[in-house]
């Protein structure tokens, strides 16, 4: 009996998957080096020298398999890991992976030779630069037309990481796994010649289908409310007020943004004295904070709106955290003041307060009672360390609110791996909070204060 031959082996799909995993967890550690490098450095484009180490996987998989194809496989599979692992941009990575790939595959195919140099130059810098225009399609369009040419700059930077680290470094460590032995030359496999246009207009249609999704979830309604610690709530509606114009940074990108100023959105609705968060939920179930010194003191900060009637959506932009860049915006909660106290061993002993450390935060997707959300974590062992430990403390203690439960973790293990967080828990009420694991395991779901002894 002659066994069906698959156009991809099991070693191909095996090298696929493993490449899609090693790319969606290493993601976060990329970013994260990237937002040091744009702290630093702090001109525009400075984010994106990464860009190239995000594709180098989807190129890996090309060369490795000599396959076209391999790129949008590998980078559908990536951006789902990184979609499950609670990437701050939701569906949208997902998106931005499936371009990739295309175009990598795209700049592949012409090429008899798929070991060529220009090729992987090509596929590395095209796919690189791709996130720079798929992230500008779902933000607010620039007011001002000399914006194009900041993304364009962006975008240049992006491609020139590409053909770096996604072509040449690419290329070079095919070529230095062939020479070990690891990768095996092999023959071409023929196709007819139906599968490749087929191939890349089925995954074309799936981004496709993808953005029209995400254009439709991310339209907010058309009123807003506006609630929580307020003493007048209503429902802002887009004509209700006069709009301004400002300056914002998105990604490196200096744009000017129309819209009106929050904190004349928020002064309408009269936010109670001690109001001390906003909390900004959008259309598709994210929902992030921003401090009201910061809707005070931030002129940038705007809700913009565009369109009208059921075609209307509104974006928070302009906050210092990019994280609070929320679009389709459809609530805007006023949020009391925390009181999760961190006592005991500490020189400087004090209470948490999620605004301080909202840059150092990444989001999981945490049940701690009423199904499953996306929430951010602020790493235990970084607050406490902030606080100077003393000299003979050992143990981490976190009590429940009810007194039913405590954990007790070791000092040591706490301030050497950011694994365990405290989560900060949005309700109508107010703000809880979560000691929980990345990988989802919950600790204590509402916790009443932190000893350290």
């Amino acid at each position: 009996m002659v066994r069906p031959k698959y156009y991809f082996t099991t070693r191909d799909l095996l090298q696929m998957a493993a490449l899609a995993a090693l790319g969606g967890v290493s993601g976060t550690y990329i970013n994260a080096v990237g937002d040091a490098f744009q702290a630093t450095l702090g001109f525009a484009g400075t984010m994106q020298w990464a860009a190239g180490l995000h594709v180098l996987w989807l190129t890996l998989a090309m060369g490795l398999t000599g396959k076209v194809g391999a790129g949008t496989v590998t980078g559908i599979l990536k951006g789902v890991v990184e979609l499950l692992s609670g990437n701050t941009h939701g569906l949208l990575i997902l998106l931005i992976d499936i371009v990739a790939g295309l175009l990598v595959d795209a700049a592949f195919l012409p090429f008899r030779n798929k070991d060529s140099l220009v090729a992987y130059l090509l596929a590395g810098g095209l796919a690189s630069a791709s996130n720079v225009f798929v992230f500008q399609l779902f933000a607010s369009l620039p007011a001002d037309l000399l914006a194009y040419g900041a993304i364009l700059l962006v975008a240049g930077m992006a491609f020139a990481s590409g053909t770096l680290f996604a072509g040449l470094l690419a290329r070079g460590l095919v070529g230095a796994l062939r020479r070990a032995g690891v990768v095996k030359d092999r023959a071409p496999v023929r196709v007819g010649r139906w599968v490749y246009p087929v191939f890349f207009v089925v995954a074309a249609g799936l981004a496709l289908v993808l953005a029209l999704y995400l254009r439709q979830a991310l339209r907010g309604p058309a009123t807003i409310p506006i609630a929580g610690a307020v003493e007048q709530p209503y429902r802002y509606a887009q004509e209700d007020m006069a709009e301004t114009t400002a300056d914002a940074t998105l990604r490196e990108t200096t744009t000017e943004y129309k819209g009106v100023p929050l904190r004349e959105v928020l002064a309408r609705a009269e936010p109670a004295p001690d109001a001390s968060m906003l909390l900004v939920q959008a259309t598709d179930g994210y929902a992030f904070f921003i401090s009201m010194d910061e809707v005070r003191e931030n002129d940038a900060l705007l809700l913009s709106c565009q369109g009208k009637g059921e075609d209307a959506s509104c974006n928070i932009v302009g906050a210092q955290n990019s994280k609070a860049w929320v679009r389709g915006v459809s609530k805007l909660t006023l949020i009391a003041p925390s009181n999760l106290q961190v006592s005991g061993a500490l020189a400087q002993p004090g209470i948490f307060d999620p605004d301080e450390w909202q840059f150092e935060m990444d989001s999981i997707r945490l049940d701690v009672g009423g199904g499953a959300r996306k929430v951010q974590g602020a790493p235990l062992g970084k607050v406490i360390q902030s606080m100077e430990p003393l000299d003979d403390a050992e143990t981490v203690v976190v009590y429940a609110d009810d007194g039913s439960e405590q954990v007790v973790l070791p000092l040591s293990e706490v301030c050497a791996d950011d694994d365990v967080r405290i989560f900060t828990i949005i309700g109508q009420e107010g703000i809880s909070f979560a000691v929980a694991r990345m990988n989802g395991e919950v600790l204590v779901p509402r916790v009443d204060r932190i000893q350290v002894q």
